[in-house]
């Protein structure tokens, strides 16, 4: 995954302690939705007449959650205006809730949001994307506009993050990873120190060959449908490795990185927290 050059490569994993979940400036926009519906939907005590006032004013829209994922920068999941439905006649509020372990409902909103007007059959992509995705399990929450017959909310699945379960203790904190390990990449040929007093470590060094015909751009991208094409893959204690691998012809590009081999890599390349050092080539024109 090239290069994550040296500067982006150094991001700082925060603990759960320090790191403060940041909102946009419409967080306070979603804020005020989510309570003019909350104020338009349920009155409890209110009475029979003003119930049915709240519920002839819907709008006729009934939003479903149909997918949820994880991106390169973060969480999303995908929302609908159902086929059958009118369309929203103003916007609906979404937030994001985290738990470090167990059921998210049970856990604390970490981001709110505003889903957008949509017309009858038309989805949008709710996003979370932190400067640092936390491990745990985390659900997406929106709202309902108001007068809907039903609960007035709806969750999306849960989503769990573990980015850090292939690193051990002792490179959990470790920023960035071509420093620590002292790396040097270049071609076919990837040289790499571990630091006296670590265990020993899974390391793995692969050239992947692009697709047919594609051309790379400047930071080695697109990594999407690149493949393996060799590989070495050992557990290394303390000491200095050169390890080598066959190129192929063409357009190539090198991955050191933490874990076993990954065959093909995604639009996203190789996950932040395994990447060590990369190189490709030949340089397009």
């Amino acid at each position: 995954m090239k290069k994550l050059n040296k500067l982006s490569a150094g991001i700082i994993t925060a603990t759960l302690l320090s790191i403060s979940f940041i909102q946009p400036i419409h967080t306070t926009f979603a804020a005020s939705i989510k309570n003019e519906q909350a104020e338009k939907g349920s009155n409890q005590n209110g009475s029979k007449q003003t119930t049915l006032h709240d519920k002839s004013s819907w709008d006729k829209s009934s939003l479903s959650f149909t997918a949820e994922n994880v991106t390169c920068n973060g969480i999303s999941a995908t929302i609908k205006n159902g086929q059958d439905s009118q369309a929203m006649q103003g916007e609906a509020a979404y937030e994001v809730y985290w738990s470090a372990n167990g059921n998210p409902k049970d856990g604390e909103v970490v981001y709110t949001g505003v889903v957008n007007a949509l017309p009858s059959g038309e989805t949008q992509e709710l996003t979370y994307t932190p400067d640092q995705l936390m491990d745990g399990n985390y659900m997406f929450k929106a709202y309902q506009r108001p007068g809907h017959p039903g609960k007035g909310e709806l969750w999306s699945g849960s989503i769990t993050i573990n980015d850090n379960a292939g690193l051990t203790k002792d490179i959990e904190s470790q920023r960035p990873f071509d420093q620590f390990f002292k790396t040097s990449v270049s071609r076919g040929t990837a040289t790499f120190t571990v630091p006296v007093g670590m265990d020993p470590i899974e390391i793995s060094f692969t050239s992947y060959v692009y697709p047919e015909g594609t051309v790379p751009q400047g930071d080695g991208k697109p990594y999407e449908g690149q493949i393996s094409f060799d590989n070495v893959t050992n557990l290394y204690g303390p000491g200095t490795y050169t390890v080598e691998v066959d190129l192929p012809n063409g357009y190539f590009q090198t991955d050191l990185y933490l874990g076993s081999e990954i065959e093909k890599l995604t639009e996203c390349g190789h996950p932040m927290d395994k990447i060590i050092d990369a190189d490709y080539g030949p340089k397009a024109d």
